[in-house]
C-alpha cells in the first residue's frame, strides 16, 4: 500500500505543468516523497535494530578488514577531499567477528567523520593492542566536534546532531559491536575533531566458529 502510494504520487508529479498554482501543488508532493523517504529511512533502521537475525562469527584478519573499507568508501573520500591514514602495529592479532556487520560499523563512523569536514582533511584509523587479548580501533577525524553536554546522549534513537539524521545509525553501531563483547567510547572537542574508540577482544586460542542468534525470538 505505501508503495502504491509513493508510485502514485510520483505520477501526479511527472503530470505536472509548471504554472505558478501547479508548481505550489509540485512543491507540497515534493514534500511528502521527501518526507515518506525519510520514513522509510527510519523504518529500515528500526529493522535492523529489531529483526533477530542469526549471524556467524569467523576469525577475521583486521588489517584486511580496515583494508576492505577504506577501498569500499574511496570515492567518498574522493568526493569530498578527505585522505585517510592508517596505523598499525606490526603484529596485530586476528578478532572474532561477522564481517559484514564490523564493516557497516566502520563504514558508518567513516562516514559521520566524512560529513563532520565539509571543507576536507585527514582521518587518522589507529590500530593497536592495548592490553593482552584487547585490540584498541580509533578513528580520529578533524571535523566540527560535539558539544561535551550531547555526548552522553549520542547512540539513543532519535537523537543526532545531524540535520536529517535519525540517531539509529550509531545505535547500531554500538548493538553490533556490543554483541561482540566489545567497547565503543566517543571523544569529543568543539572545531577540534571527534575521536571515536572501538576496543574488541583478540583470539587468543585456536579459533572455533560459533553461530549465534541476535534479537528476541521468544515472542
Amino acid at each position: 500500500m505505501h508503495t502504491k502510494f509513493v508510485i502514485h504520487l510520483l505520477l501526479l508529479k511527472v503530470s505536472f505543468n509548471y504554472s505558478d498554482q501547479i508548481q505550489k501543488q509540485k512543491e507540497y508532493y515534493d514534500l511528502v516523497l521527501n518526507e515518506l523517504e525519510r520514513i522509510n529511512i527510519i523504518l529500515g533502521e528500526f529493522l535492523v535494530l529489531a529483526k533477530p537475525s542469526v549471524v556467524v562469527f569467523k576469525e577475521i584478519d583486521v588489517k584486511k578488514l580496515i583494508k576492505d573499507v577504506v577501498t569500499l568508501i574511496n570515492s567518498q573520500l574522493m568526493l569530498n577531499n578527505v585522505q585517510i591514514k592508517v596505523e598499525m602495529d606490526e603484529h596485530i592479532p586476528s578478532i572474532s567477528c561477522e564481517e559484514t556487520q564490523m564493516k557497516q560499523v566502520f563504514i558508518n563512523i567513516l562516514k559521520n567523520s566524512i560529513e563532520a569536514m565539509p571543507n576536507g582533511g585527514i582521518i587518522e584509523i589507529k590500530v593497536q593492542e592495548k592490553k593482552k587479548g584487547k585490540l584498541s580501533i580509533c578513528i580520529i577525524d578533524q571535523g566540527t566536534g560535539i558539544p561535551s553536554d550531547r555526548i552522553s546522549t549520542l547512540g539513543e534513537p532519535f537523537y543526532t546532531t545531524k540535520e536529517k539524521g535519525t540517531g539509529l545509525g550509531l545505535m547500531t553501531c554500538i548493538r553490533i559491536i556490543e554483541s561482540h563483547n566489545g567497547t565503543f567510547h566517543i571523544s569529543s572537542e568543539l572545531n577540534k575533531g571527534t575521536t571515536v574508540e572501538i576496543t574488541i577482544p583478540t583470539i587468543t586460542q585456536p579459533y572455533i566458529p560459533i553461530m549465534i542468534q541476535l534479537g528476541d525470538t521468544s515472542k
